[in-house]
């Protein structure tokens, strides 16, 4: 199947930014917010972690094929949406990188940036991760068998998304509420993503309408958040020194 040399490449791309990325996260001081604290206590530097930790998974996910393993999540997406294998699959294939590029290489970072003005926004895209992470990690259990982004689920997702839950509610000083709200934007966001699909097959939408929705969810946890901020005093909200 000839495909545009940018569907290959982009999670390689990623994954070279991500060993960047965390090797400034745990080196330097350039992401923290407190640096009186474990940065790993650091709300501001646990909403820029989950930036690379993304672009890992979507290694994960995308490069397969590329490196020699028959694993394909395109070809698995078009089975379970009831529609033939690539090239006769209708989704696009430019789809898959527009719709994770938003997200994490766009949507993730704008988050982290105002994690500090908005704990609830700078940590919603905590709540795709977890989401994403628990769905990967019940569909291996249940089918019994490996599934592309499984590893980084398992690894990575789930259990550092329980952590960011523990270190920022239960031994720091963010409502239970606002916390939840922000995991909240960005589960609603996965289930976003599932509608977009939907969509998509039952022709409410073309390939057009497919790719300007990816493109919107690559910011819906954002906006998610700041909607569900409004209930929440402004005060609440700060990023605020840890003990």
């Amino acid at each position: 199947m000839q495909t545009h040399w940018f569907y290959t490449v982009w999670p390689f791309i990623g994954v070279g930014g991500a060993i960047v990325m965390v090797a400034i996260l745990l080196t330097t001081d350039t992401f923290r917010d407190n640096t009186t604290v474990s940065r790993w206590r650091d709300p501001v530097w646990l909403a820029w972690l989950a930036v690379p930790l993304y672009w890992v998974h979507q290694f994960e996910e995308y490069s397969l094929p590329v490196l020699g393993f028959d694993y394909s999540i395109q070809q698995m997406i078009c089975k379970k949406l009831g529609f033939p294998p690539y090239p006769d699959c209708p989704i696009p294939l430019s789809f898959y990188p527009v719709v994770n590029i938003a997200l994490m290489w766009f949507g993730a970072p704008l988050a982290a940036y105002l994690c500090g003005r908005n704990v609830l926004i700078g940590l919603s895209f905590w709540g795709l991760l977890l989401a994403n992470g628990l769905l990967h990690t019940a569909g291996g259990i249940m089918a019994g068998a490996y599934n592309t982004g499984l590893w980084s689920s398992v690894i990575l997702f789930v259990p550092l998304s329980l952590w960011v839950l523990y270190a920022c509610t239960i031994r720091g000083p963010y409502s239970g509420k606002v916390v939840g709200a922000a995991f909240g934007a960005g589960a609603v966001t996965h289930v976003l993503l599932f509608m977009d699909y939907g969509l998509y097959k039952n022709g409410v939408i073309g390939n057009a309408g497919l790719l300007v929705f990816a493109a919107v969810i690559g910011f819906a946890p954002i906006i998610l958040a700041a909607i569900a901020s409004r209930f929440f005093k402004r005060e609440l909200l700060r990023a605020v020194p840890m003990q």
